[in-house]
């Protein structure tokens, strides 16, 4: 008896979509507190901060996922413009008697404009979120958790079905 493979049932994701030429328009930060994304538990006034701007590295992980997913990142003839604003990059610490628990959280807001007449294509929201139990003493543990929260936003803009279908249905400037 032989068995007979089965296709891959795979959802659109951005990969799909046939290659556009994404205009990525620079971040927005929408947070209520852009000094600082937390503060230590022990007196609630030491400040956790990134060392570069929360829109920065934003911005630097949306090129990288639309680049990844097969697509040019560019300033002019542009098939679509992106438009992403931060609404939370928080770390929410909560200390314990042995342990820390961190609650990392990140929230994007996502538009998709026609790149030739500027339309509303697509408006989304991205949450990524990660927890962590830390022992006491491993203080800087927090940087690691902060990126798995924004990797997994960007997993799920990549991976956003609604997205692809308004790429892959898109009329390009080169193909009308």
């Amino acid at each position: 008896m032989s068995a007979i493979p089965r296709p891959a049932c795979t959802a659109p994701s951005l990969a799909s979509a046939p290659p556009r030429r994404v205009e990525i328009a620079p971040v927005a930060d929408r947070r209520m507190d852009t000094a600082r994304i937390g503060s230590k538990p022990k007196d609630g006034r030491r400040d956790i901060v990134t060392s570069r701007p929360v829109t920065e590295i934003v911005g630097e992980a949306i090129t990288l996922e639309i680049r990844k997913n097969g697509h040019a990142v560019v300033s002019d003839k542009k098939d679509v413009i992106l438009a992403a604003a931060v609404e939370e990059f928080r770390l929410d610490v909560v200390a314990g008697y042995s342990s820390t628990q961190y609650v990392g959280r990140v929230v994007l807001a996502v538009t998709l404009a026609d790149g030739r007449g500027g339309d509303q294509l697509l408006s989304r929201r991205y949450v990524g979120i990660s927890r962590r139990q830390i022992d006491k003493g491993a203080d800087n543990d927090w940087r690691d958790l902060m990126d798995v929260a924004l990797a997994r936003t960007m997993h799920d803009l990549a991976t956003d079905p609604e997205l692809a279908a308004v790429l892959t249905r898109l009329l390009t400037a080169f193909n009308p």
